[in-house]
Parts: C-alpha cells; structure tokens; sequence
C-alpha cells in the first residue's frame, strides 16, 4: 500500500531536523548527543525544552528513536553544566527556562530502552528521574534570584532572570499570549502548577519502581498537598473553568480563558465533575472546524490566541478527555486537527508550526516571525492521532461497529 504523501514528508523531513553539536559555537551551547530542532529553517537551530518532548512523540519505531533518549541526556548535562534546563540551547536562553517536561520525556526514553531490551534501563531511569527531582527543588520550586519561581502558596510562576514580564511569557512557551493580560510575573499559571503536580506523581513512579516506598509516598503526599492548593486556587465554580490566577490580586483571570484550562485534565487532578463541566461546558467554546483555538480572544501580533491553533495543546486536551474517559470528544479533536493538517498539506506541501483552525483557508497570526514550515511538533502529534484514530477503527471493525 502506497504511503500517503503527508506521512511520506513527515517521515523524510526528520533528516532534516536532526542536528549533531558537540562543542559550543558562538551562541550555541555544545551537547553531548544527537537532537531534534523544530524546523529545517535557520530561526530555530537549537535544541528546545518543551519542544523536544513533543517531538519525540512521533520518533519512536523511526530511525530517529535513539534522540529521544539523547535528548533527556542533553537536557541532564545542560542542568549539571548551568543549573537549569533553559529554554533552548543557547547562552542568550539562559536567563530563562521553558515549560518543565522533563519528567515525561524521562519517561518515553525509558520505555524506548525498554523496548529495545536495554539491561541498565532501570537504572538510567533513576539517575534521570535524580536529576529531575534536583530541578524540580532548585528552579521550578525555588523563592530566590536567580530562580524566585515559587511565590504564593507553595505553587509557582513562570520567571525569567531580568524580571520582565514579557520573557517570563517567553517561559512559558506561550509567547505571546492575551493570558495575563501581559503580567505573567504576577500570576500563578494553572498549566504550570499542573505539570509540577505530574512531575511529583513522576517521582513518586520512579521510587515505587526501586522499591522505596517512603519516597514514593512522600511524593505522592506532596503531590496531594499541592492539588488540594490548585483546587482552591484555580477553579471557578461559578463558571465550571479553570484560570490563571493573580496572586498580587488575589483574583483569576476570568476574562481571558484558555486551553490552560484543560491542564488540570491531562495531569488528573480535577474532580470527575470538574471534568464534566469542563468538557460539557468549554470544550464547545473551544472547537473550531479545524480543532481547538488556542484562546477565545484574538489579539493582532498575538500568535497563542485564536485563530491560531498549535499541536502541542491538541494533544494536552485530548490526553486529559481520553483520561477521564470521554473518547469520542477525543476522536473528534483529533479528526478536525488531522484533517486540518491534511489540507493545508495539500495546498502548500508542507507542516507548518501553527494552523487557523477557525478557517482552514484562513491566514495564521504570524506574530514576531510568522509561520515556519516543518514542524518537528506538529509533526509528531500528527502521527500520534493518526495512529490512534487507525487502532480506533480497527477496534470498532473488531467488534462489528
């Protein structure tokens, strides 16, 4: 059977990605094994934090599947060299980091060396997850300069070194964003505090796998104790959503909801009702013929706003409706994402970083440098869904549907 020209490009395009940089040049930041850049285009030659994870969604059973593994051994040495993951590798992403994924990539190596019958599996998953836990306590749950991240409650802002407001939106991957009306220093992310909450179910993963269960509870007791917080922080009962919060002014940012939102869906701590709300009540607000918009506010020079729409949040709320068990909202996501990407593919032979979702023919809001061809992450999401929509049809034939 002959290859669909899109998977066909997808599957060539990684050769173009993967980049060896040993040493440091100019700004890059030498590392010590192959990774994956977002796109062939000359904007983004580095390796990414939250990037990487994405992109390695799509790597495995491709010849490329070692860089998963080499990518969390790069983010290990970048932490162990400057004591933070920063944001990309280079010497001007220093002053920052990017959303923490690092758990969950440790994860996906693991069960890539797994897979292919690695006898120290066990034990890079625990020097790793070691590593993970020492930036969890020194970055993302630290009080002072250079790393003053958490500030309120026992949970954590996005941050950057010079304390602008603009580059800790830079942090959080989302820049830019009509979140937090642009005082990203002043608010308790819910889409952060929510992979910290999974970072410590992580943790304590890792310690029941070696047998230590006081370690494991005390992870989980953390875990527990900081989304007893989020759930008084960061829900709206009156409204059935959940926001971003001022901790300056002690109020959310009800006027700017978000795919944020589904976070707390995707890292499992919403309530069942929550979740019903949540997805009864906002996810129609969200869904555009061509998946979910990224805000329900547009904003000119804004590209995480509507009418954009970006595979990495696609995935997060599609992840958090399959966990609390709403498959066919799932399926529907992926389909209009799929299809998007298919036709878009179709006029312009290409993947692209970020797609109009409210109108597939539509421009994207290019925002500071416009849309890049590629896409390591939309890429990868998109094989994702198509290999879980396939085995979606294969079940229901099975079972005569």
């Amino acid at each position: 059977m002959r290859q669909p020209a899109i998977t066909q490009y997808i599957d060539t395009y990684w050769d173009k990605l993967v980049r060896q940089q040993p040493e440091d040049r100019k700004t890059l930041i030498g590392l010590p094994h192959t990774f994956m850049v977002p796109t062939h285009d000359p904007t983004f030659q580095e390796m990414f934090y939250w990037d990487s994870f994405f992109i390695a969604l799509g790597l495995g059973g491709t010849r490329y599947e070692a860089a998963i593994v080499g990518m969390v051994e790069n983010m290990a040495y970048l932490y162990q060299r400057f004591g933070v993951i920063p944001n990309a590798s280079r010497y001007y992403f220093l002053s920052r980091s990017q959303p923490p994924f690092f758990t969950q990539l440790i994860w996906l190596a693991y069960q890539s060396k797994q897979a292919a019958g690695d006898a120290d599996c066990a034990t890079w998953l625990q020097s790793m997850m070691a590593l993970a836990e020492q930036e969890h306590a020194s970055v993302w749950l630290a009080t002072t300069h250079p790393h003053q991240r958490q500030v309120h409650r026992g949970l954590s802002r996005y941050f950057d070194i010079n304390y602008l407001d603009t580059l800790a939106c830079c942090e959080s991957g989302w820049d830019h964003s009509t979140r937090c009306n642009g005082q990203w220093m002043s608010h308790l992310p819910v889409d952060l505090n929510s992979i910290l909450y999974l970072r410590e179910c992580d943790f304590a993963q890792a310690a029941r796998l070696r047998d230590d269960q006081a370690a494991a509870e005390q992870w989980q007791v953390r875990a527990a104790e900081r989304a007893t917080t989020m759930q008084a922080v960061f829900w709206d009962a009156a409204s059935g959503f959940f926001y971003d919060y001022n901790y300056l002014n002690e109020e959310l940012d009800l006027e700017n909801p978000s795919l944020a939102g589904f976070y707390p869906l995707w890292a499992g701590w919403a309530s069942e009702a929550q979740a019903a709300q949540v997805v009864e009540q906002w996810l129609p607000k969200f869904m555009r013929a061509g998946g979910l918009v990224t805000t329900l506010k547009t904003h000119s020079s804004y590209q995480w706003a509507s009418p954009n729409g970006w595979a990495p949040l696609q995935w997060i709320v599609v992840e958090g409706l399959l966990r609390y068990g709403y498959q066919q909202q799932a399926r529907e996501v992926m389909q209009a994402w799929c299809s998007l990407n298919e036709t878009v593919f179709e006029r312009t032979n290409a993947m692209w970083e970020k797609y109009n979702v409210v109108d597939p023919a539509g421009e994207v809001e290019g925002g500071k440098y416009g849309s890049l061809p590629g896409f390591g992450w939309s890429n990868a999401v998109y094989l994702d869904f198509k290999r879980r929509l396939d085995q979606a049809t294969i079940e229901r034939w099975q079972l005569g549907e």
